[in-house]
């Protein structure tokens, strides 16, 4: 994500939106981005990390690198929807630098709720978890 200075400041969705990413940079892009744009920000180093701190969370969305050391993106929201039932209404989308279309088709079977490139501009970025969060409310 480019360009972070460029993108300003504005008013939107509010609330927490938990994430992991193991890449310092994309951690520290992705949590300028959602900061800027109104966000309340929860930032792990890995999956396991998040997961173990939802108990005391109440997230909007999660957005999982999928590619991490330890526990993948993909073995992350199977935990995430184990561990939390009740959370099911949750969305949870993957970030990754790195996809192809049978990665896109595995995320939509396991029921991600959308797919953001690490190469998105950081409005776009703001504009998919915008319509994630709207489809959540409408559903």
């Amino acid at each position: 994500m480019n360009a972070l200075s460029a993108m300003p400041p504005r008013a939107g969705f509010s609330g927490l939106v938990a994430f992991a990413d193991d890449s310092p940079s994309a951690k520290a892009a992705l949590e300028t981005v959602l900061r800027r744009a109104g966000y309340a920000v929860a930032g792990f180093d890995c999956a396991d990390d998040l997961i173990d701190s939802l108990d005391g969370l109440a997230p909007r969305a999660i957005i999982l690198d999928l590619e991490m050391p330890g526990m993948s993106g993909f073995e992350a929201f199977c935990e995430i929807r184990r561990r939390y039932p009740a959370n099911l209404a949750v969305p949870v989308l993957f970030f990754s630098a790195h996809y192809d279309a049978d990665t896109r088709a595995q995320a939509e079977a396991l029921g991600a709720a959308d797919f953001i490139s690490k190469d998105s501009s950081p409005m776009v970025v703001i504009e998919q978890l915008g319509r994630v969060l709207e489809n959540a409310i409408s559903h």
